[in-house]
Parts: C-alpha cells; sequence; structure tokens
C-alpha cells in the first residue's frame, strides 16, 4: 500500500499531470490532490488551450503583476512578494516539492571559522615574511633572506595543508 507523499498518513493514489510539457507521475491522497490541484485536471486542460482562467480572475501579486495563474503555469514567481501575495497557494506545492517549507540551506561546519582565522593569519604573516624578505636582499643581508625563504616555504606549505582539508 502506497502512503501519500504530501502528508505521509493516507493510502496514496498515483496521479498523471503534465508539468511543464512533460508528464509527472504524484502519488497522493485524494483530499491532498484536491487541496494541492482545486481545479481538477479538466480545467487543467482548458486553460491549456484557451489560455485564460476560465473567466475567474486570478489573484496578482501587488509588486510585479504576476499573477496565480502565471505560477501554475511556468511553476516560477516573479518577485519576492509573490510568496507573500500567493502564500495559501504556493505553500502546498513548495512542502510537494520539498518536503517542508523551511529553508534549510547549507551551513558550515563548526570549525570553519577557526579554519579561515588560521588561513588569514598565514597570510598576513607570508605578506610580513616576504617585505622582510625584500628588506633583507636589498640590506644584502643573504644569512637573514635564507631564514626567511625557508619560513616562506614552511607557511606556504602550511596553507597548501589548509586548502587541502576543506
Amino acid at each position: 500500500m502506497m502512503t501519500c507523499v504530501n502528508c505521509g498518513n493516507n493510502s496514496a493514489q498515483l496521479y498523471k499531470r503534465m508539468v511543464g510539457g512533460k508528464e509527472s507521475t504524484l502519488c497522493l491522497c485524494p483530499a491532498c490532490y484536491r487541496k494541492l490541484y482545486p481545479e481538477g485536471d479538466a480545467i487543467d486542460l482548458f486553460t491549456q488551450f484557451l489560455g485564460n482562467t476560465g473567466g475567474r480572475r486570478s489573484k496578482a501579486c501587488p509588486s510585479c503583476g504576476t499573477t496565480l495563474g502565471d505560477f501554475r503555469k511556468t511553476g516560477l514567481v516573479g518577485c519576492a512578494e509573490c510568496y507573500d501575495a500567493f502564500r495559501d497557494d504556493l505553500l502546498p506545492s513548495i512542502r510537494y516539492i520539498q518536503r517542508d517549507v523551511v529553508h534549510r540551506g547549507k551551513q558550515p561546519n563548526e570549525f570553519a571559522g577557526t579554519k579561515y582565522d588560521m588561513v588569514r593569519e598565514l597570510v598576513q604573516e607570508q605578506a610580513r615574511v616576504r617585505l622582510e624578505l625584500d628588506k633583507a636582499m636589498l640590506d644584502e643581508d643573504f644569512r637573514r633572506a635564507k631564514e626567511l625563504k625557508a619560513r616562506l616555504r614552511q607557511i606556504e606549505a602550511n596553507l597548501m595543508l589548509a586548502g587541502r582539508s576543506s
């Protein structure tokens, strides 16, 4: 027995719909299908052929003018304000596609800040050592220049190691 991917509770049926010119199969219970697609398949076919909403006025975003019909045809909103204007209509679709309505994007791991600070300090030290090396060469202090070159190689090796561990 299949369960509904939207509510996760009820037994589901397979529904086929045309989305962006491609056939899509949905596994939903009848209640969720009616909630997500209140207009039904027959109205979808007529609106695709007639290019209108069957005489109904479609909601429009006050900011960009994108209509709810535009969203249903393309799956795209026109601006950030559309999310507020079409909130009740978008939430079921977003929940179906992303399994949640809260964005949980990637987050840096707990050591990212420490690593960034370490790399920044190494780069600053590298710049300082290069300046000292230039000064040592101008002063013809070759013993000091040799020590600074060794220190520079060490800093560059540490930077390479820090870059690999990401």
